[in-house]
């Protein structure tokens, strides 16, 4: 936010005034926000799927535009509001804890199916990438 011309001093004021009202509103459960990977063991908040952490920047940064089709309004930032549990019909999912910040290419790959049910089908590309020798990862499970 400083890069943006926000006063340190506001920005700290503005962060101690949100983390109240989140308490006295009973949102701000550390556990759950841990267990619907929300925050990280640091507190930081963190994309739900790649699980990095990301910063309060990406709100006010578009998308880059692949070139050759950009388009002059586009409003959609790196930063997207992310289901953890992915949306079904007659499920109300707009609740606390199932909604957090993501980033926008990894809510794309996730769509409608769910976090854990895409890292199983990445799992399989992956797995399919390796046996057919075309991908070598850089890191081996131990």
């Amino acid at each position: 936010m400083i890069k943006n011309g926000m006063a340190e001093s506001d920005i700290m004021r503005r962060k101690t005034e949100k983390l109240k009202q989140c308490q006295e509103l009973h949102l701000f459960d550390y556990k759950k926000l841990k267990q619907s990977r929300i925050l990280n063991r640091e507190a930081q908040t963190i994309c739900p799927l790649c699980l990095e952490e990301i910063s309060g920047e990406g709100f006010l940064n578009r998308l880059q535009q692949a070139e050759g089709r950009e388009v002059p309004d586009l409003t959609i930032t790196q930063l997207n509001l992310f289901h953890i549990q992915e949306l079904q019909i007659g499920v109300f999912n707009h609740r606390p804890y199932n909604l957090g910040w993501g980033h926008h290419h990894c809510n794309v790959v996730v769509r409608d199916s769910g976090i854990e049910q895409t890292l199983d089908w990445m799992d399989d590309v992956l797995d399919k990438n390796i046996d057919g020798g075309y991908f070598t990862p850089k890191k081996r499970p131990s």
